[in-house]
């Protein structure tokens, strides 16, 4: 089933023959709910690629399918918005979750959660040319990018160990990969991420889960 305000599209599972669902036309990439096949769709086509690990049941209070509302949207009015994937991540302190957040717009997000803090992020125009190379970033150092200047929080290596729900990009279970986290002194987060290349790069700020209005 499609609709052209909505993109979506729900097929049978390729492996079990469950519906699974594409609610957004940017996810290539899902996990079915029910037997955890990895599944790749070309056109109204899906593909089984593989079997996804489970997710760890982390006490998380946000759940795939759960629509909220964002405070400041792209263009900074509230906006709603359903979450439609989940990546789990494991690094070198601990593992973390990025929810996948469709917006009403059509538009993707992401709410990282990491140990109870939330940090809601869209992909960065700053060009990913005029940054380092992965091995350069040390904690604490600071940098001027696009006319900030920031400050390195975090570089963590991580890899991916769980998906489920729609996701852009094919999701590879066990990849290393180096994400730095820096902030700016009014608190915007910009976060890259080397499991790309060239690097994927995000910029947010942090939310409190009560301001996100999770229904």
């Amino acid at each position: 089933m499609t609709t052209d305000q909505q993109r979506s599209y729900t097929a049978p599972c390729p492996g079990c023959g469950a519906p699974v669902e594409f609610a957004s036309a940017q996810a290539a990439y899902a996990v079915c709910p029910y037997c955890q096949s990895s599944i790749v769709r070309e056109g109204d086509v899906l593909q089984r690629i593989g079997k996804m690990a489970e997710i760890f049941n982390d006490y998380s209070p946000l759940k795939l399918g759960q629509t909220g509302q964002f405070q400041k949207g792209k263009d900074g009015k509230p906006e709603g918005f359903r979450l439609i994937g989940r990546l789990q991540y494991k690094g070198d302190t601990g593992s973390w979750n990025e929810w996948l957040a469709l917006t009403d717009g059509n538009e993707m997000a992401v709410v990282s959660e990491d140990n109870g803090q939330f940090v809601l992020a869209r992909a960065s125009d700053v060009p990913a040319r005029n940054l380092p190379d992965e091995g350069r970033w040390r904690p604490g150092q600071n940098v001027a990018i696009s006319g900030v200047q920031y400050s390195v929080t975090s570089v963590v290596h991580a890899q991916l160990m769980a998906a489920e729900g729609e996701m852009p990009k094919k999701p590879e279970l066990g990849k290393p990969f180096t994400v730095v986290e820096l902030r700016s002194q009014d608190d915007r987060v910009l976060s890259i991420d080397y499991s790309d290349a060239p690097p994927s790069i995000y910029l947010g700020e942090p939310v409190r889960l009560a301001d996100l209005k999770i229904a």
